[in-house]
């Protein structure tokens, strides 16, 4: 427990002097919030995000330290649900710490008075939604038709490793959002902007703090239509990837700006290519039974199911293994990489030709082969050789045929 308060400890004093962690606006409205009563560019919107604004910027420790301040306005009864805020992070080895979380409510008394009903300590919960992710939950008090509800909180990630995409865009309309992400020296980032034309945005470098800043204003709020596969296709936003590094002085080794240059990062990667040719203790057994089989096609279907019947998945997807695939099956649980990488090592073992295979599920979104962005993948299947026939293997999925492709990637996968 003391570890714990003092990483909290230090997370806190991060937030505190980082740059650009004070937002002036917090807590004070002005006419325009407080006179709006529907969002003209989203007419049947029961609340509406005034602003989103966040600043990005790194320690002496180069950790990632971001601020975030949200306003929402709430229009009618119908929009009290958006006063019920979750903040999601990755709590797996403390990899990311969620402090310096204030909030208020603010509600205009006889169209003259302004009262504000700060957001008690007492009634902010932090709690666990898997083994790797939390959220911080809280629900604003003394909610009307017409409230404004104004919070702030700090994330403090170990390291920019955890740089996530900027979401303009939300199941709310939003009049304002807009990002500042400061560059640690020597490093690279590359961005792609997934937007409409409708929509302008502003993108302008920050020379002075060695930063960049976006900001798009006016954008309806996108919900879960009738067809539509991977409502991140559609989203307004900002993805970012590492592109370079190096030491002060050097010049800078370039780092997956390349299809080649991916498949390369994959295969020396502890967690993916490195959990490939792993013998997995106490198959030896079967692996004889299923050898003396002649069928390439029987071979696959048996190995197939040893894994469903001898693995669970915990419902995480994931392109790796990130404890290994010999942890994974000692557990008997694990994500979809653990599996289906388990899954590869098992069918090398019977001599078939496989290979692992990147894929994004329909609903994370279309791969864009323009860019050699690795987040555009969220999982990986076996892709198994058989007479020049490709076969497509998912064990999370206990019931499909070896003869089908999965469901899950019909629309957007790549090999």
């Amino acid at each position: 427990m003391k570890r714990l308060n003092l990483i909290a400890v230090c997370s806190l004093l991060s937030c505190l002097f980082s740059y650009g962690q004070e937002f002036p606006n917090y807590g004070t409205l002005n006419s325009e919030d407080i006179n709006l009563k529907q969002c003209s560019f989203d007419k049947d919107a029961n609340a509406v995000v005034l602003v989103h604004e966040a600043f990005s910027n790194y320690d002496d420790e180069h950790r990632l330290i971001t601020n975030h301040h949200i306003r929402i306005k709430i229009l009618n009864e119908k929009g009290f649900s958006a006063a019920n805020i979750s903040i999601p992070f990755y709590q797996k080895d403390e990899f990311e710490i969620i402090s310096a979380v204030e909030g208020m409510t603010i509600n205009v008394v006889d169209n003259r008075e302004i009262v504000k009903t700060k957001l008690e300590r007492k009634f902010i919960f932090t709690q666990k939604t898997n083994d790797r992710v939390g959220e911080v939950i809280f629900t604003f008090p003394a909610i009307h038709a017409g409230s404004i509800i104004d919070y702030k909180y700090c994330s403090t990630m170990k390291h920019y490793g955890g740089l996530e995409d900027w979401n303009f865009q939300g199941r709310l309309p939003v009049i304002m959002s807009n990002y500042t992400l400061i560059i640690l020296p020597n490093v690279e980032f590359t961005y792609r902007v997934n937007k409409v034309k409708q929509i302008p945005i502003t993108i302008r470098q920050e020379a002075s703090v060695g930063g960049i800043y976006f900001e798009m204003k006016n954008i309806p709020g996108l919900g879960d239509e009738i067809y539509m596969d991977a409502r991140e296709d559609y989203l307004q936003k900002v993805i970012f990837q590492l592109s370079g590094y190096g030491r002060s002085g050097d010049s800078k080794n370039k780092y997956m700006t390349s299809w080649d240059e991916v498949t390369r990062e994959l295969n020396s990667s502890a967690e993916f290519g490195n959990q490939i040719g792993k013998n997995i203790p106490g198959t030896e057994d079967f692996i004889k039974q299923v050898n003396v089989l002649s069928s390439p096609e029987e071979k696959m279907k048996v190995v197939l199911n040893y894994v469903r019947n001898n693995m669970v998945w915990d419902g995480i997807h994931s392109k790796y293994s990130i404890e290994g695939v010999k942890d994974a099956w000692k557990k008997k649980k694990g994500t979809s990489g653990d599996i289906n990488l388990l899954l590869i090592n098992l069918l090398k073992e019977v001599s078939l030709e496989v290979y692992p295979m990147i894929v994004s599920d329909r609903f994370h979104g279309k791969v864009d082969i323009s860019y050699p962005f690795i987040d555009q993948f969220n999982s990986v299947l076996a892709c198994v050789i058989i007479n020049n026939k490709k076969y497509y293997l998912d064990a999370t999925d206990k019931f499909a045929s070896p003869q089908l492709t999965p469901f899950n990637i019909l629309r957007s996968c790549l090999s």
